[in-house]
């Protein structure tokens, strides 16, 4: 069996171009792109970070609420203060008293606003400490003095150690002294 080359020379710079292409194509698909992640990271940089942090909010010039953290970070031009570590007390504007304290893993309180966001093990509990609520996040809305999660979210309410309920999507309104549980309510009532 005989090969010849020469017959088919037209062949062979066809094919060289052909495999030059496909290396070309192959190695620059494996190069490193530019790294877009990079930019983004830079403006997530707060522009200040505290350690034992220790924060007091007013509404018409009353202590509305005061949070104590391990850590936080301010951000300027989003307005808000990221926390890690939380615990905090919401007063009631009208006479000064305690409507609710409780515990988070992490905070997101937006400064324009007044809300924030709570996140991981967090905890809330009545004013009274009869009633303790437990989720993985909940929002509070500043201006209608309210606690809420996603109708999704997993709660779990004890009472007075009467009462055990568990289901999804909380509503606590701080102000009626009013709680509720949306969907999928079982629990146990102990007299």
């Amino acid at each position: 069996m005989q090969f010849s080359f020469l017959k088919h020379s037209r062949s062979i710079p066809f094919l060289g171009v052909v495999v030059l292409m496909m290396l070309v194509f192959l190695f620059s698909s494996c190069s490193p792109q530019p790294d877009e992640t990079a930019n983004v990271a830079l403006t997530l940089e707060p522009d200040a970070h505290f350690t034992d942090l220790t924060r007091q909010e007013y509404r018409s010039g009353k202590l509305s609420m005061q949070i104590q953290a391990r850590e936080a970070s301010w951000f300027e031009d989003e307005q808000r203060l990221e926390i890690s570590g939380l615990s905090f007390i919401n007063y009631n504007t009208e006479d000064g008293t305690i409507a609710a304290t409780g515990e988070a893993d992490k905070a997101l309180f937006h400064e324009t606003s007044g809300d924030a966001e709570f996140s991981g093990f967090v905890h809330v509990v009545s004013a009274d400490g009869d009633v303790l609520f437990e989720t993985t996040q909940i929002r509070y809305k500043r201006a209608l003095d309210i606690f809420e999660t996603s109708d999704g979210t997993e709660v779990i309410i004890k009472a007075k150690n009467q009462l055990l309920m568990a289901g999804k999507g909380l509503l606590f309104d701080v102000k009626q002294k009013y709680y509720e549980i949306r969907s999928g309510v079982n629990g146990s009532v102990y007299q």
